[in-house]
C-alpha cells in the first residue's frame, strides 16, 4: 500500500523520485504545504475510494497516520 501512495505523493509534488517512509511529514518535503496537503488528501481519496472527515484530515502528521485510515 506504500509504493500506491507513493505514486500518488509523485503525482501531486510532480516529482518521479519521490521516496516516502510511513515516518516521511509535511517537514520532509519542500512542497508540502496548505493547499498541496488539500490536493494530496483529495488524490488519495480517489485513488484509495476513501473518504475523510475533517477530523480526520487534521490529525495527519505523517505518511503513518494516512496509512493507518485507508
Amino acid at each position: 500500500m506504500l509504493e500506491k501512495l507513493q505514486q500518488v505523493f509523485r503525482k501531486v509534488f510532480e516529482d518521479d523520485n519521490l521516496i516516502i517512509t510511513q515516518s516521511t511529514s509535511a517537514s520532509h518535503i519542500k512542497m508540502w504545504d496548505s493547499l498541496t496537503h488539500l490536493q494530496l488528501i483529495a488524490e488519495i481519496e480517489a485513488e484509495f475510494k476513501v473518504k475523510f472527515t475533517f477530523d480526520q484530515v487534521m490529525m495527519f502528521n505523517s505518511v503513518a497516520d494516512i496509512l493507518k485510515l485507508i
